[in-house]
């Protein structure tokens, strides 16, 4: 076993697929750069995740650092039916959350491991709050577009005209963009989408965007060029987590950005800088938030590494090492 003083990372994630493993992504990718990373999400998830790679309570290593997992309880049971409905849901969630979250970070600070940022993902905006009002700062991570991004904002701020009940059919003009019509914004800001609850849980977001202090997004930085531009003068926007590679004639692209010194490279190591840069802020004003870990010798790794891979069976999440 050996020590290794390392800055710490909390990530919550709402619990659905399409934003867990967005985020355990990313997790794992700032272990790989020498963070120590922990991902908490309801414990509705991690009996899943649990069951499809034995994970434990225990840091597993991952490049020059270590990613660990610590779910909570939302407070309902498992087959709760208004699970189904997000404008029950998360209101509940929130509840508990804001109330878990605090303890489980100063339960981290106990055991020796204190926590240096919080990162979220869309629907539960307020892990931002919690953030703050324990002194430490957050990051969020949006997990579509920028393009969209822009859209929701412009929406949620009322900058442009978008198709109403009266109007239900007029164009869209956004900035660094074309000309959309009606039906080529997102589909939960059309007047009539018949999925409102879902429109409201993402606009949840805009709400407390002046708090981050970084908007990490899921986007290919080469595709989106203008209106990342444009947003980043607005909100501080990196493009550092995940290139999308399925189309053939962008994959030296994306593989050029995704490798060491390429685009997406730089704006994670650009976010792992500046976390670190704020824990010794934080370190100033408090205790030390280099954390000394009693944590396995990379020597005990498989291949030189342990590899945390999401996977889709059956609609769940599975992680298996690799």
């Amino acid at each position: 076993m050996g020590s290794e003083a390392l800055v710490h990372v909390f990530l919550v994630s709402f619990p659905g697929q399409g934003h867990v493993n967005p985020l355990l992504r990313l997790g794992k990718r700032l272990a790989a750069k020498g963070l120590l990373v922990t991902f908490s999400t309801p414990e509705s998830i991690g009996k899943q995740m649990r069951k499809a790679s034995n994970i434990t309570d225990e840091p597993a290593p991952v490049g020059e650092g270590f990613i660990r997992f610590e779910f909570f309880e939302d407070g309902w049971d498992e087959d709760e039916p208004r699970r189904q409905d997000l404008d029950q849901y998360l209101p509940q969630l929130e509840l508990i959350g804001k109330d878990v979250i605090p303890k489980m970070i100063r339960k981290n600070a106990e055991m020796g491991r204190p926590v240096s940022c919080l990162i979220n993902n869309p629907f539960i905006p307020w892990v931002s709050d919690v953030a703050e009002s324990l002194g430490l700062p957050s990051a969020m991570l949006w997990v579509q577009s920028c393009a969209c991004f822009c859209a929701y904002y412009h929406y949620y701020h009322g900058l442009v005209p978008f198709p109403s009940e009266a109007e239900p059919f007029i164009d869209i003009q956004l900035p660094c963009m074309p000309l959309l019509k009606y039906d080529e914004t997102p589909s939960f800001l059309y007047p009539t989408t018949p999925y409102p609850f879902l429109r409201r849980a993402i606009l949840g977001q805009y709400r407390n965007l002046d708090k981050p202090f970084c908007i990490l997004m899921d986007t290919f930085q080469e595709l989106e060029q203008d209106v990342i531009e444009f947003m980043s003068k607005i909100c501080p926007i990196k493009t550092a987590v995940e290139m999308k590679q399925n189309a053939l004639k962008w994959k030296a692209a994306a593989e050029a950005a995704f490798s060491e010194g390429g685009s997406s490279d730089r704006n994670i190591q650009a976010f792992v800088d500046e976390v670190r840069a704020r824990s010794v802020a934080i370190t100033g004003k408090s205790t030390a938030n280099g954390v000394a870990l009693d944590l396995p010798e990379k020597s005990a790794e498989i291949n030189g590494k342990v590899d945390l891979v999401e996977t889709k069976t059956n609609g769940k999440v599975e992680l298996v090492e690799a």
